[in-house]
């Protein structure tokens, strides 16, 4: 195993999000949280924000959307 791997094992994953879903004065953030799904347990969770570009009328990033649902598949499977 390399030491990067094991620092981030020794780290939580959830550093940053936890401001907003575990501190008690982060309840407005929950209450955003809650009617997209992410309440009870999913709350201890890192919360990983995935965006896009996407836009139809260029050529060039056309393909970002159908990309951004892969990665957000990939994500919800690795179980964050």
């Amino acid at each position: 195993m390399r030491s990067s791997s094991r620092n981030l094992s020794k780290k939580s994953l959830n550093k940053f999000s936890s401001v907003f879903t575990q501190h008690e004065r982060g309840s407005g953030a929950r209450a955003m949280l809650k009617p997209v799904g992410v309440y009870g347990e999913r709350l201890n969770m890192a919360q990983v924000g995935i965006a896009s570009v996407w836009w139809e009328g260029n050529p060039c990033n056309m393909h970002l959307l159908d990309l951004s649902e892969r990665i957000k598949k990939s994500v919800e499977a690795a179980g964050l």
